[in-house]
């Protein structure tokens, strides 16, 4: 595993945790939880264009470019999507969605190593 993808996972798994914590507490998700999941999209984000520009200079030629790339969009839209609605979903059920899809995008970019391994910036 790369050292962005780690980040990105240490990331997810700080969001996720934080979600759980305020959706325990009844809180419902404000700047600071807002704030993890917006690191997470940019992470997210720069794990794209990394691996973009990886694969244009033709350093680690993606196997399989479609799945690759559907991947990473599916993990910065679902981390897009979470946050948009902790931020309009005003209960504790704003935190849970955000908890959730933090430990969806976990899941996601290991299951991205285990089909394009050895292709990370």
């Amino acid at each position: 595993m790369s050292a962005l993808s780690i980040v990105v996972a240490v990331l997810c798994g700080l969001t996720a945790a934080l979600a759980i914590y305020y959706a325990a507490k009844d809180f419902a998700a404000d700047l600071v939880l807002l704030g993890g999941s917006a690191l997470t999209v940019i992470g997210w984000l720069v794990l794209g264009i990394a691996l973009a520009v990886r694969d244009a200079m033709g350093e680690s030629p993606a196997p399989d470019r479609i799945t690759l790339y559907g991947y990473v969009l599916t993990g910065l839209m679902l981390s897009v999507g979470g946050a948009w609605l902790g931020m309009f979903e005003r209960t504790r059920w704003g935190s849970v969605v955000i908890a959730v899809v933090s430990a969806v995008s976990i899941v996601l970019l290991m299951r991205l190593h285990q089909i394009w391994p050895g292709g990370f910036a």
